[in-house]
C-alpha cells in the first residue's frame, strides 16, 4: 500500500516537472494521458534504476570474493573485470600482480597491455603487447595486432603501427577497426590520400558486416566520419 502512494505520489511529481519541459510539456498537459505517459517514464526510470544498482551490487560481490584470495588468478581476473568496466588504471595494479606470479600466462599479459593504452601510457602497453604478439601473433583472433597498432600509433611509430595491421589485414582481412586504425596511421605517416582512402573504407565494411556485428561497426563508421573531418597534419 506504502508503495503504491509512494509511486502515485512520484507521479505527481515527475507530471508537474515535465509539464515544465519545452515543447514536449504540451502533451503532459493533456488530463489522464498526461498522467499516464509520466507513470510510464516513471516506470520505466525505476526499473533500470533498479536494475543498474542489482548490476552495481553483483559487481561489489565478484570484487569481494575475488580479493579474498590474492593469487594471480584471481588478481587477474579482478584486474580484466575493473578493465571491462572502464576501469583501467585501477586495473593496473592487479594485471602487475598477476602478471608477475604468473608470467608465461598471455591472458594477464594481453590485459595488461590493454590497461596500460587505456591508463595513456602507449609506450608500456607496447613494451607488453609485442611480446604477446611474439609468442602468437594470432592471440585472441588478432586483436593482439589491434591494440599492437593502437599502442604503437599512440608511441609516435605510425610505421610500426601499419606493420602490425597488415600482419592482422593478411590473416583476417580488413575490418571497420582495422581500416580505421590504418588511416589514422597513414595520417600520422604523412600520407592523407591513403589515409582519406583507409578511412572511406571503413563505410563500405561496415555495410558488408555480420548482423551480430553491426553494433560494433557502426561505431568505428562515425569514428571514421568524424576523422575525415579533421584537417591533416
Amino acid at each position: 500500500m506504502l508503495r503504491m502512494i509512494g509511486f502515485f505520489a512520484g507521479t505527481l511529481l515527475l507530471l508537474h516537472l515535465l509539464r515544465g519541459v519545452p515543447v514536449v510539456g504540451a502533451v503532459f498537459q493533456i488530463p489522464l494521458i498526461g498522467f499516464f505517459l509520466a507513470a510510464a517514464v516513471l516506470s520505466v526510470g525505476l526499473s533500470k534504476g533498479s536494475a543498474y544498482l542489482l548490476q552495481r551490487r553483483r559487481f561489489h560481490a565478484t570484487v569481494r570474493n575475488l580479493e579474498a584470495v590474492e593469487s594471480p588468478h584471481n588478481q587477474g581476473k579482478l584486474g580484466t573485470l575493473l578493465l571491462s568496466q572502464g576501469r583501467a588504471r585501477e586495473a593496473l595494479g592487479y594485471l602487475e600482480r598477476a602478471t608477475a606470479g604468473d608470467p608465461d600466462s598471455l591472458e594477464w599479459r594481453f590485459a595488461l597491455g590493454a590497461a596500460r593504452l587505456g591508463a595513456r601510457d602507449p609506450e608500456g602497453a607496447v613494451a607488453v603487447l609485442d611480446a604477446v604478439a611474439a609468442e602468437d601473433e594470432e592471440y585472441r583472433y588478432g586483436a593482439v595486432q589491434l591494440r599492437l597498432a593502437e599502442a604503437r600509433l599512440g608511441a609516435g611509430d605510425a610505421a610500426g603501427s601499419l606493420e602490425a595491421l597488415e600482419r592482422f589485414e593478411r590473416n583476417h582481412g580488413p575490418s571497420p577497426e582495422s581500416a580505421y586504425r590504418r588511416g589514422l596511421a597513414h595520417r600520422a605517416a604523412g600520407d592523407p590520400e591513403a589515409a582519406r582512402a583507409a578511412l572511406d573504407e571503413v563505410g563500405r565494411l561496415a555495410s558488408r558486416a555480420a548482423s551480430f556485428q553491426r553494433a560494433e561497426a557502426r561505431r568505428w563508421s562515425w569514428r571514421a566520419a568524424w576523422a575525415r573531418l579533421l584537417p591533416s597534419r
